[in-house]
C-alpha cells in the first residue's frame, strides 16, 4: 500500500482525534481545540508527534500499540525545549569552529616548515571538487573580490550551457589564513585533518568528534529534532569521549555505557568535550552560564510532566551532570 493511500492528508482536527483514539494521546494539559490550533499555526504533526518516540507502547490488552502515560502536552513541551538546545547548541557550534581556525592559524604561525602557501596548493590539488565550490562563489557579493585577489580566476564560455563561467586556473597564492574564509565546516575539517597529517603535528582535538560537531551544527541549522529520540541505538564511542566521561566521578560506568549509546546524548557531549579542550575561557564561561539557565530554569518549568519518564529523566540528569564539568 502506497503512503498516499497508508497515509493520507489529514485536517488537524483529524490528527488530533488520531492521537487520542489510535495513539493513546491525552488532553488533559491542553484542550483538544487547543492542540488542533497548535497543530495548525505553530508546529505540525510529524515534528510534534515525533517525541513520543521517549514513551513506551502497551505490549498487549486492549491498548496494545497505544503509548503509555503521554499527554499532548509533554509533547508540546518536549518540542519548545528542543528549540531552545537547539540554539544554545548552534551558537556553541559557531564558537567552537571560529576557536578552531584559531588554534590552527596559531599551529601555522609557529610553525617555521610552514609559509602558509604550500599547503593550501597542495590540499587544493587534492580536492578538487573543493576548487569547483570556490568556482561557485566567484560571483558571491560577498566573496568574489576576496577570491579574484587570492586565486587566478579566467572568465571562458560553456558551449554546452550557452553562458560564461569562471574557472579557478592556479591556486598557490592563496594563504591559509584567506582560504578559512571560503570553507565551509565540512571542508574545513577536511582541510585540518589535510594539515596535521602533512605536518605531523598533533591535532588539538580528533576528527570523529570533528564529523560529530559537523553533523550536530547541520542538524541545527536544518531545525530537525534533537531529542526525539533518547533511547539507545549506537555502538561506535570515540575512546576520547569514554575517557571524558569516566572522569565525571557523579556518572557510573553503567550510566556511561548506556547514555553514550544515544546519538543525542554522544552529540551533546563530544559539544561538551570541545568546548572544554578548544574553546577560550571567555567563550566556555558564555556557554557554561547559558547552560545552566536552560537546564536549571527553562528545562524544570514543567518537571512535573515527566515524573513518570525514567528514560527522559536520566538523559536530563546525565547531560546536566556533563556540562557541569565546564
Amino acid at each position: 500500500m502506497s503512503n498516499i493511500q497508508n497515509k493520507p492528508k489529514l485536517t488537524a482536527k483529524q490528527l488530533v482525534t488520531k492521537m487520542k483514539i489510535e495513539k493513546g494521546i491525552s488532553f488533559s494539559k491542553f484542550s483538544e481545540k487547543y492542540a488542533e490550533k497548535y497543530l495548525f499555526d505553530i508546529n505540525n504533526y510529524l515534528r510534534t508527534a515525533s517525541y513520543r518516540k521517549n514513551y513506551q507502547k502497551y505490549l498487549n490488552g486492549q491498548n496494545k500499540g497505544k503509548y503509555i502515560g503521554l499527554d499532548f502536552g509533554y509533547l508540546q513541551e518536549l518540542s519548545e525545549i528542543d528549540s531552545l538546545l537547539r540554539m544554545e547548541l548552534s551558537s556553541i557550534c559557531f564558537d567552537l569552529e571560529h576557536d578552531l581556525k584559531i588554534h590552527l592559524l596559531q599551529d601555522v604561525e609557529k610553525n617555521l616548515k610552514d609559509d602558509g602557501y604550500k599547503i593550501v596548493d597542495n590540499f587544493l590539488k587534492a580536492n578538487p571538487f573543493i576548487v569547483g565550490k570556490l568556482e561557485a562563489s566567484t560571483t558571491s557579493p560577498f566573496t568574489a573580490n576576496l577570491l579574484k585577489k587570492y586565486f587566478t580566476v579566467t572568465q571562458i564560455f560553456n558551449n554546452q550551457k550557452k553562458r560564461n563561467e569562471y574557472k579557478i586556473t592556479a591556486f598557490n597564492d592563496c594563504p591559509v589564513w584567506v582560504l578559512l574564509e571560503f570553507l565551509t565546516f565540512g571542508d574545513f575539517i577536511k582541510f585540518y585533518e589535510f594539515y596535521y597529517k602533512v605536518m605531523k603535528i598533533k591535532m588539538p582535538i580528533s576528527i570523529p568528534i570533528l564529523k560529530m560537531l559537523k553533523n550536530l551544527r547541520n542538524a541545527c541549522a536544518h531545525n530537525n529534532c534533537l531529542i526525539a529520540d533518547l533511547q539507545t541505538n549506537l555502538t561506535f564511542i570515540p575512546a576520547e569521549l569514554g575517557i571524558f566521561v569516566s572522569n565525571i566521578k557523579t556518572i557510573s560506568k553503567k550510566q556511561r555505557q548506556k547514555k553514550l549509546s544515544c546519538l543525542a546524548m554522544l552529540e551533546f557531549v563530544s559539544t561538551i568535550y570541545a568546548l572544554k579542550t578548544i574553546a577560550t575561557k571567555t567563550v566556555i564561561s558564555k556557554h557554561r552560564k547559558a547552560l545552566r539557565s536552560l537546564f536549571t530554569k527553562r528545562m524544570l518549568k514543567h518537571k512535573d510532566y515527566f515524573s513518570g519518564n525514567d528514560l527522559i529523566k536520566s538523559s536530563y540528569n546525565f547531560a546536566y551532570k556533563v556540562f557541569s564539568v565546564l
